[in-house]
């Protein structure tokens, strides 16, 4: 048998690029990488590739028969991923400086499209959707995952009590209105793939929790920090943000001292979809 083997990747010297999967992205990631169908000689596209994942460990599954290309418009996550693919000595993988409402590729390329939670950070979905669906051929499989408006229920909770109780209802209302900007409804988003063209085969809904021992180390993640906080802070008024999420931070802490811990619970779903 012909072995195909180029080399054996030595990891001395490389340890910069061992981080493939982030742990935000890992629980949506892995259902995604369950349900996508692999053939040779696809052209794929990753929606938000982020930092390289799932594109790269996708360009990895696939071999060179296939390539794959991701879309991203941070810069910095973009040099990440291509450092990552330069180290790895991959081929069949490209990363572009794009955003999913005009995506830089002909009509009828893709035969597969991906995105790991990206589609909840796009600026418009409707156009979104209408350009994976003009990018794509007849038949091709577009997987995806979102976190659901239920996402940090706990957390909200006690957000929204606080707001309450210092008389903030403007707040409460952009609060709402925070979580529906990221977290659309499901009936809406199967609304939006109908409409763009796409025939739904299965949505699978999941959970994950995120547990920390208490409010101030929740607060303080690095998870939290990166991910939510400044939206959070975007919710309130400046000269009272620090004021209230002392609050916060001493109510949650108040109930992990009751339950032994503050659990964030993330509902999220996987929808596999083609173009018809």
């Amino acid at each position: 048998m012909k072995n195909n083997f180029k080399k054996i990747f030595k990891i001395e010297g490389n340890i910069n690029i061992v981080d493939e999967l982030p742990l935000w992205s890992a629980p949506f990631g892995l259902k995604l990488l369950d349900i996508i169908k692999m053939k040779p000689g696809m052209n794929v596209l990753d929606i938000g590739s982020g930092l390289g994942f799932p594109a790269i460990e996708i360009a990895m599954r696939l071999g060179e028969s296939c390539k794959i290309w991701g879309v991203e418009p941070w810069k910095e996550a973009r040099d990440r991923a291509k450092e990552k693919i330069r180290v790895l000595g991959l081929k069949n993988i490209e990363i572009k400086n794009a955003v999913a409402e005009v995506l830089p590729f002909d009509n009828d390329l893709f035969d597969l499209v991906v995105s790991n939670n990206g589609i909840n950070n796009v600026q418009d979905i409707q156009k979104s959707f209408s350009e994976i669906h003009r990018t794509s051929k007849i038949g091709s499989q577009f997987v995806f995952t979102m976190n659901l408006d239920g996402s940090m229920h706990e957390f909200y909770s006690v957000f929204h009590d606080v707001l309450l109780k210092h008389n903030m209802t403007k707040e409460i209302q952009k609060m709402k209105e925070h979580i529906y900007e990221k977290r659309k409804p499901v009936i809406e988003i199967e609304k939006w793939l109908t409409d763009a063209g796409f025939y739904i085969n299965s949505i699978i809904t999941n959970s994950f929790k995120l547990r920390y021992l208490n409010g101030t180390a929740m607060l303080n993640h690095f998870l939290t920090q990166v991910g939510f906080i400044e939206s959070w802070f975007k919710i309130l008024p400046d000269e009272r943000a620090i004021e209230i999420f002392a609050v916060i931070e001493e109510k949650l802490n108040k109930i992990a001292e009751e339950e032994g811990e503050i659990v964030l619970t993330i509902p999220y779903s996987t929808f596999e979809c083609f173009k018809i």
